[in-house]
């Protein structure tokens, strides 16, 4: 529905009711439900965001497979990272020592050596979790680090002296070089999962298992049969392998998982870690959009689901069935990726001018207040503006290139474009002079391009029809294309490591990436080297910048003094260069969570779950 329409339709009503919900919006731990007294057992429902059912359950992921439905809602309920980030008591991002299955690292021979303790957990064989997991997990990792999400080349995973298990339940990393230690921590020993190597060390489904992991060309062969298992939905509840986990849940077998796309977890009876499952089942269930599940919730299916803004004039009678109402604020950005690759467009898109001008025709406050309804913070740069940080410049609080349609057009035609009343600019003044189109730029050139966005959420559907518009009115046309969220994801990465020699023209040239960008990977230190480094696992649009990339390395290898300055540095640096065009990142939901489900007392900034701690009253 587009603005106008929208407004008219809820009116006052629905103004009333976003002023009402705004003057609680700024926590995102959820009021404790009152009533009722715990009962053991039960199913709990939880609802997926539209279009977004898990789609990768191996736990060594690529950028592509790195969204919440796989690695915050599927994987770390079964098999748990070495260090957990997220707190019940806070919003931000921050190590978590109580569930972490490791004791917190220590680092000697200059910063060069980590040395970390696992505490005693099992396997849901009865196996324990050893180093030799670690071990297992690092050498299918390194074998094939081009798949995973974290990577970056020349980045801590290519300075890797060796790793060693000396005891069962130590694990020894040796580097080359000296990290600053709160970046490794919090950006690279963040990822490390043990795996059990006990049962997963194969080749194929009806090989024995082995230690062909100790050898790079036999942890290639494992990592394939692993990655061939995860990528076949309709075995994950059949398949033994996945039955293997250390957390609190396992998949039930026999669920028809791919006919369904409905994820339906029970209890890991040999769970060793803290919060046992008070529930008897834990249910994510898929919808087509955001529309689907409000009537699913209005319907009482869903015990912990959300609102679509469109639907805040509605929130009186939710509220009044007893549901809790809480906005959900994650750690991460939201931004238009912008493909440097795409050969079609990459001469458009590399002109700063154009990025400035397109950066000037989006409405943030405008956005935030009247399609966001208030649940939403600005993104002016590389490091989010909520939850409060130590690593946000205070600068960066300032848009640098606020809403400016004349602006915008400005920059245009003093570039030698001509903007009509109407439709598309064309360069009229082709060369690279500062009053010229620029390199690549051909005479006649109309200012066009393709955006895709997710299908399933009327807010994103608002923004985007509102920034067409502004768009146009500067002569900037866009082509529009929805697609569900996943469909969005995999295809921003379509010509990832590519350049526009092999990178198709039919790729997307500009797509809205929604946050949390960081916990996709994860990225908890948002040093941005996987996002904006050059050659960045997540760095979908290949953007590179060399003056970029050395205050990467000062702020991942500097101290700490040095470390902090670089990054203030390098977040005003881009916010100026327009590495992707800074998007209103909203609240990751407007959770409704039901009066009969208790112990629900975070909503994590990194987008973790804990069913672990909820239960049902009576």
């Amino acid at each position: 529905m587009h603005l106008h329409r929208r407004i008219v339709a809820l009116g006052a009503t629905l103004l009333a009711s976003a002023l009402t919900l705004a003057a609680c919006s700024g926590s995102s731990s959820p009021a404790a439900s009152t009533g009722g007294k715990p009962v053991s057992g039960g199913v709990v429902t939880f609802a997926e965001q539209p279009g977004s059912p898990p789609t990768y359950i191996f736990p060594l992921y690529d950028g592509a497979n790195s969204g919440n439905n796989n690695i915050t809602y599927l994987q770390p309920l079964m098999w748990l990272p070495l260090y957990w980030f997220g707190h019940s008591n806070s919003e931000q991002p921050t190590l978590n020592p109580a569930l972490s299955i490791a004791n917190p690292p220590v680092f000697s021979n200059g910063g060069k050596t980590v040395t970390m303790t696992l505490k005693k957990y099992q396997w849901s064989d009865g196996q324990p979790v050893t180093a030799r997991d670690l071990v297992f997990w690092m050498n299918l990792m390194l074998a094939e680090k081009n798949q995973e999400a974290a990577y970056v080349p020349g980045g801590w995973m290519d300075h890797v002296a060796g790793y060693s298990a000396p005891t069962p339940n130590t694990f020894v990393l040796r580097l080359k070089v000296r990290y600053n230690p709160t970046y490794l921590l919090y950006n690279g020993l963040s990822v490390l999962t043990p795996i059990p190597q006990h049962a997963w060390d194969k080749t194929s489904a009806s090989g024995a298992v082995g230690n062909y992991d100790q050898t790079p060309a036999g942890a290639r062969k494992v990592y394939n049969f692993l990655n061939k298992q995860s990528l076949s939905l309709s075995t994950w509840d059949t398949n033994r392998l996945w039955q293997v986990v250390d957390g609190p849940w396992h998949l039930q077998p026999n669920t028809g998982f791919q006919v369904t796309g409905q994820t339906i977890f029970i209890p890991n009876k040999r769970y060793s870690g803290p919060g046992k499952p008070k529930i008897s089942k834990f249910e994510e269930l898929p919808f087509t959009s955001a529309a689907a599940e409000f009537d699913a919730l209005q319907s009482g299916s869903v015990d912990y689901g959300y609102i679509p803004t469109t639907d805040i004039g509605a929130l009186g009678s939710v509220k009044s069935a007893g549901y809790t109402i809480k906005p959900w604020y994650e750690w991460g950005l939201t931004f238009v990726g912008i493909n440097f690759s795409n050969p079609t467009y990459a001469p458009l898109e590399n002109q700063l001018y154009i990025r400035q001008a397109m950066q000037e025709l989006i409405n943030q406050p405008q956005y935030i207040k009247h399609l966001l309804l208030g649940y939403g913070t600005p993104t002016y740069g590389p490091v989010p503006t909520f939850p409060a940080s130590t690593f946000l410049n205070p600068k960066e609080r300032t848009n640098p290139y606020p809403y400016s349609p004349s602006g915008a057009k400005s920059l245009l035609t003093s570039h030698g474009w001509s903007v009509p009343s109407s439709g598309a600019a064309t360069c009229t003044r082709p060369g690279t002079a500062s009053d010229e189109c620029g390199a690549g730029i051909a005479a006649g050139t109309k200012l066009s391009m393709p955006l895709l966005y997710p299908s399933g959420f009327p807010a994103v559907d608002d923004e985007i029809q509102a920034m067409r518009s502004a768009f146009n009115s500067a002569g900037i046309q866009l082509s529009l294309t929805e697609a569900p969220f996943n469909t969005v994801l995999s295809q921003s990465y379509e010509c990832i490591g590519k350049t526009t020699s092999n990178c198709p023209s039919s790729s997307t040239a500009l797509s809205i990436i929604s946050s949390p960008v960081y916990t996709y990977v994860p990225i908890y230190y948002p040093d941005g080297d996987s996002l904006f480094g050059c050659g960045g696992a997540t760095n979908g649009g290949n953007y590179c910048n060399q003056q970029v990339q050395g205050l990467i390395s000062r702020i991942v290898t500097g101290s700490s003094s040095t470390s902090q300055a670089a990054m203030y540095q390098y977040q005003i640096m881009l916010a100026k260069q327009e590495p992707v065009l800074w998007f209103p990142n909203s609240a990751y939901q407007i959770s409704a969570i039901s009066p009969k489900l208790g112990g629900v007392v975070a909503q994590d900034s990194t987008a973790h779950i804990y069913p672990s701690t909820w239960y049902l009253k009576s």
